[in-house]
């Protein structure tokens, strides 16, 4: 099967952050010819009037939660947890299932391709990406015995996860961790066998507020981050989301032990965290920086072209900077810097021949966006995009959506799925 994008404007996102007016190429699951062509294809999309950008990665998410979207607004992270919990023990396979496509055809429907998600039944979660045509990353948590809500121990089913779902053309499998205060020293270091015997990658919560982190230091006399290198798992396979409440020398640390972090701005300002995560200063040290929407109980959806000019907006007003944190730099935490995050930058995250065809095509049709010349372009997408502006979404060289048409799944049985089951959840 071959897709042609044609008459588009192409942002490539690679080393040297071409962009060009031109076509797009794929033949299978790759990309093979970017610039203008003359050869046809099976299905031509034509993109006038749009930008060919690669898909978006959100890098830290907990997908199944759609089904309690505005169910904890107004109120603090340390408020809104038990309450999540309280709903998480009824939530049932099938909610996750549900919960999850829902999720899957918003993220398709605003230009997302990759998704780094943290929860339990990833099983489900699978299902969910299986159906939908989107890639996921797929992190089933662990914590504490004594603290989930979980059928089982929370490990072992990690692993079990793990052991089937590593050879899934979509999926990439692997382990989780709550964070330091949901998991002992003993869950960790499992948690990082389990990880090292299967050779996968870590993704956990990691000094998101100021109470966790002080929290930790009386408990161990360490900081989170301090805590973690001494149990020696810091290192290239983790990615920790948030990092909001970290020093200099914890950055200096994240950078020398290659940890990648997922920028959470919108959870973080909903949830009034009390900082902003210094993201500037790990890019400037070299650490590697994504960008993620988290739940959609703390956001209260899953858009990124919204998150990044919130992204971009923060650090400036925060800063008293208007140069800090430009477009370029936010288009890539989106893109590229994601697929980094993950090691997948030689598969995804730019639009180059032989990477994998994770494509979107965003109009700059509206009124929002228009005049749009190549000179405004990437600002365009930061600060004047919007997920209904995302005409088509490709993974794997499959067109997932054409026209604001989704072609996998059929989305108002989705909506009425989702609707029902939200409503079976609360009157339980």
């Amino acid at each position: 099967m071959s897709v042609l994008l044609r008459g588009g404007y192409v942002v490539t996102q690679d080393s040297a952050r071409r962009a060009f007016a031109g076509d797009v190429r794929i033949e299978g699951d790759r990309i093979a010819a970017v610039g203008a062509t003359d050869r046809s294809a099976d299905e031509v999309l034509d993109c006038t009037g749009c930008v060919i950008v690669p898909g978006f990665i959100n890098l830290h998410n907990h997908v199944p939660n759609t089904l309690l979207r505005g169910f904890a607004d107004d109120v603090p992270l340390e408020a809104m947890l038990p309450k999540a919990a309280a709903m998480d023990t009824k939530f049932t396979r099938r909610d996750v299932q549900v919960g999850a496509l829902l999720g899957c055809v918003e993220m398709i429907r605003s230009g997302t391709t990759s998704f780094h998600d943290l929860f339990y039944w990833e099983d489900e979660v699978s299902r969910a990406v299986r159906e939908s045509g989107i890639r996921g990353f797929l992190s089933w948590v662990t914590l504490d015995e004594s603290l989930t809500t979980q059928h089982g121990n929370p490990l072992k089913n990690a692993d079990a996860f793990i052991g089937k779902h590593s050879e899934d053309r979509l999926i990439t499998p692997s382990v989780g961790v709550q964070g330091v205060y949901a998991a002992s020293e003993e869950t960790c270091l499992r948690a990082r066998e389990i990880a090292d015997r299967r050779g996968v990658r870590m993704h956990m919560h990691l000094s998101e507020t100021r109470g966790e982190v002080e929290a930790h230091r009386k408990a161990t006399g360490l900081r989170p981050i301090e805590w973690l290198e001494k149990l020696d798992l810091l290192g290239p396979r983790l990615t920790a989301a948030h990092g909001v409440w970290v020093t200099i020398n914890e950055i200096r640390m994240l950078a020398r032990h290659r940890v990648s972090v997922a920028h959470c701005p919108v959870s973080n300002m909903k949830l009034a965290s009390g900082g902003v995560a210094p993201v500037p200063e790990m890019l400037q040290e070299g650490v590697v920086v994504g960008l993620g929407t988290d739940s959609p109980i703390s956001n209260n959806t899953m858009d990124l072209l919204s998150d990044m000019k919130v992204a971009a907006l923060l650090h400036k007003s925060s800063r008293w900077d208007a140069a800090v944190m430009p477009a370029q730099t936010v288009l890539d935490l989106a893109t590229i810097a994601g697929a980094r995050a993950l090691e997948m930058e030689g598969e995804i995250g730019s639009i180059e021949v032989g990477k994998r065809a994770d494509l979107a095509v965003v109009s700059m049709r509206g009124v929002h966006t228009t005049p749009f010349y190549p000179e405004n372009v990437i600002s365009h997408l930061v600060y004047s995009c919007r997920g209904s502006d995302v005409r088509a979404t490709i993974v794997d060289g499959q067109v997932l959506m054409a026209d604001r048409v989704l072609r996998t799944v059929d989305e108002a049985d989705v909506v009425a799925r989702a609707q029902e089951t939200a409503r079976e959840l609360f009157e339980a």
